[in-house]
């Protein structure tokens, strides 16, 4: 009866200390798991720190490229705007012999075009920043993404389109009539004022350039000005949102 007792006393602390014993260690895991659950948050608030940090930093590029580009379609509006007051008068037969005569802009009316290229070096760090991060529906940078998206290429394919037809105007010119050379050094030419006065030629290029370079070309460049400008506030009221 007392060996009895004795095993059972046996088992009984033998039991009380496994009991202990699994108390121990499932605290600790519980311990282990906080720790790794707060070493993750910690991470995590450190990465979103230095995301952060980036994109403000890029976002800051994209707004310096739009500055800079906004100055140079301004240029690049008041260019084709002063052309197309002048072709429009021309094509609708509004310009008299005397208006030719006196048209310093005439020779280069359509044998130049403005050069404009996009600044997209803050656009290309925000494309693929996007498609490497954790920072999900921020409907700014979304919206600078998509605003570049559809400018760049406009406004590159339209240019591009001006650009040869400006040269193919210049290879005419070149190739057909004697008095090139000397109108293209800023000399007068009487055989040069019949021609764009008179012939068929200069009607059908100039029309054609107005419509490619200002009912289109223009057109985008003036609403890529509104649509700059509306990204500039942005950014701008983000910029101080980030600084309070």
């Amino acid at each position: 009866m007392a060996g009895r007792f004795t095993n059972l006393k046996i088992r009984t602390i033998t039991s009380g200390r496994i009991g202990k014993y699994l108390l121990y260690a499932i605290g600790e895991i519980i311990l282990v798991v906080l720790g790794i659950l707060i070493a993750l948050n910690i991470n995590n608030k450190n990465e979103q720190k230095r995301e952060n940090i980036a994109l403000n930093s890029i976002l800051s590029n994209v707004h310096y490229d739009l500055k800079r580009d906004t100055v140079l379609i301004n240029m690049a509006i008041k260019n084709y705007g002063d052309r197309e007051k002048l072709l429009d008068k021309i094509v609708k037969d509004e310009y008299t012999i005397e208006d030719y005569q006196k048209c310093l802009f005439c020779p280069s009316l359509i044998t130049s075009y403005f050069p404009m290229s996009i600044n997209d070096k803050g656009y290309l760090q925000l494309k693929n920043f996007n498609q490497n991060s954790s920072v999900q529906n921020d409907t700014l940078i979304a919206d600078v993404v998509q605003f570049y998206n559809v400018y760049t290429s406009f406004l590159k394919e339209l240019g591009n389109e001006v650009k040869e037809n400006t040269i193919d105007n210049v290879k005419n010119w070149r190739d057909n009539y004697p008095w090139f050379t000397a109108v293209m050094s800023g000399k007068q030419d009487p055989r040069f004022i019949k021609y764009i006065s008179e012939d068929p030629d200069f009607k059908n290029r100039a029309t054609y350039y107005n419509i490619l370079a200002n009912k289109n070309y223009l057109s985008i460049l003036k609403q890529y000005k509104i649509d700059a400008k509306a990204i500039l506030i942005a950014l701008e009221e983000r910029d101080k949102v980030n600084t309070n």
